[in-house]
């Protein structure tokens, strides 16, 4: 006869479709301020002497083909606590890094609006 199609049907307005589990006893890793010439196995290998490393991202900008100068490194949690103490404030290639537990996109942390009101303004 032919073959079976499936037929997804749109989400009702406002409805987002489920987000993907974490993964237990895993962490993903910010570093940030990394130098431009940073390979993702340098990355790698330094994370590796706290544990295994499941993956390693730098993004790189589109126009330049460069690193974007921060990435992102997929550990075990108790790993990925340990380096974080460790290397957060250390020098890789030649920069001060930052490392620390990576937040979703949505997540980021947003100054607070200020709300005293200036009361000659009034």
């Amino acid at each position: 006869m032919g073959r079976p199609i499936a037929v997804n049907h749109p989400l009702p307005p406002g409805e987002k479709t489920a987000k993907r589990k974490e993964r237990p006893g895993r962490m993903k890793l910010y570093v940030g301020n990394l130098a431009f010439y940073t390979s993702s196995e340098t990355l790698s290998e330094v994370f590796s002497e706290f544990g295994e490393v499941f993956d390693v991202y730098i993004p790189k900008d589109i126009e330049t083909d460069r690193s974007r100068g921060f990435g992102f490194v997929s550990m075990g949690s108790e790993a990925g606590n340990a380096a974080i103490d460790t290397l957060d404030g250390c020098e890789l290639d030649g920069r001060i890094i930052s490392v620390n537990a990576a937040k979703p996109r949505g997540e980021e942390q947003k100054p607070e609006a200020d709300t005293e009101q200036d009361e000659e303004s009034i």
